[in-house]
């Protein structure tokens, strides 16, 4: 069951570096590739399904981490989805919650 489980956490990990390079990439000129905001919805689902694994394998998943993690996971994907849509107009505290969002939920994972 954990090496099922650590499957989708590095699917996880690596859903969140791929939209936070291609954030980096469409930084300079705020023209979001679609695959930012596909990989920042794919990174809440593959980290809740890790951590429903590691709560059917009773492995001690702090439930709160797991509440805090999946709300900015949601927050960063309709951030994403808003700047591939609005493109070059869209509005400065949605684009860069992207990033933010991003980093704050890697520091929730590593330091709670």
């Amino acid at each position: 069951m954990h090496t099922f489980m650590m499957i989708f956490v590095f699917l996880h990990i690596l859903c969140w570096a791929g939209a936070f390079g291609m954030w980096i990439a469409a930084a300079k000129n705020r023209q979001p590739r679609p695959g930012m905001a596909h990989m920042a919805a794919a990174a809440p689902v593959f980290g809740l399904i890790a951590a429903l694994i590691g709560i059917a394998a009773d492995m001690g998943i702090n439930h709160m981490v797991i509440g805090i993690k999946l709300v900015l996971s949601v927050i960063v994907a309709v951030c994403a989805f808003i700047a591939i849509k609005k493109r070059e107009a869209t509005p400065a505290p949605v684009w860069f919650a992207i990033p933010t969002g991003i980093v704050v939920n890697i520091a929730v994972a590593l330091f709670m």
